[in-house]
């Protein structure tokens, strides 16, 4: 299992990320089937389509984790 606090409970993603996170990946052709990577890092390049940059109207960054969070006040499912 777990060797770390038996009280902390472990970190869900939501399936459904907003419907206005984008990145460099969606617009790429390739071949090669995505995989899933690590998610300690990911060195993916993520951007908000209603700012156009790093971060959300909400000022918080904009990631793959963060942007399925549906207590964020700008998050909206797909």
């Amino acid at each position: 299992m777990s060797d770390g606090d038996p009280n902390e409970l472990p970190v869900v993603e939501s399936s459904v990320p907003c419907r206005h996170l984008r990145n460099k990946g969606m617009y790429v052709y390739t071949d090669v089937v995505e995989n899933d990577s690590h998610p300690d890092y990911d060195n993916t390049i993520f951007w908000c389509l209603q700012t156009m940059k790093g971060f959300g109207p909400d000022d918080d960054f904009v990631e793959r984790a963060e942007c399925r969070n549906p207590t964020r006040s700008c998050y909206e499912p797909m």
